[in-house]
């Protein structure tokens, strides 16, 4: 790539992963988005050349807690030796080719979206109270006093 398009990804990374902007954004169709693939493209190229994870750091951040993070971190195993750190900001770390293998092991034995999608639906699983109430029942008479009809 140019220095002018380099240039201007790394302002589109620096701009989406602003919090002011990045509440804003629909990761689906970021992540769908030809810009997008490109930063990422820049951002593994100057982390190949450069060793400086900064750029992926960054992107990671906005697609953290998302089902787009997993892609992500699985799109960079073939062109990156790395492994994500567990704390809170993840960040990137260089790896050896044994920590790479276990770590890819993890991510396919503990998938992202499943973890994060059962205890939603758990919560919104709700019980249903059953009036005791006479009033409430359908067991009331047409033309009774509170059915609501005129004889």
């Amino acid at each position: 790539m140019d220095e002018k398009k380099v240039a201007e990804l790394r302002k589109f990374v620096i701009t989406i992963t602003d919090p002011k902007v990045s509440a804003f954004i629909d990761l689906r169709k970021l992540c769908q988005s030809g810009i997008y693939n490109l930063a990422v493209q820049m951002a593994t190229e100057h982390a190949a050349k450069r060793h400086d994870f900064s750029y992926l750091e960054k992107i990671l951040t906005l697609l953290d807690g998302s089902t787009h993070a997993s892609g992500f971190i699985a799109s960079l195993r073939p062109k990156l030796n790395f492994i994500v750190s567990d704390t809170k900001p993840r960040k990137f770390k260089k790896a050896t080719p044994e920590q790479i293998a276990k770590a890819a092991k993890q991510a396919k034995s503990k998938p992202v979206a499943a973890q994060k999608t059962s205890p939603a639906v758990t919560k919104k699983v709700a019980k249903v109270e059953v009036s005791q109430d006479l009033l409430d029942s359908r067991l009331m008479l047409p033309g009774s006093y509170g059915t609501g009809r005129r004889r």
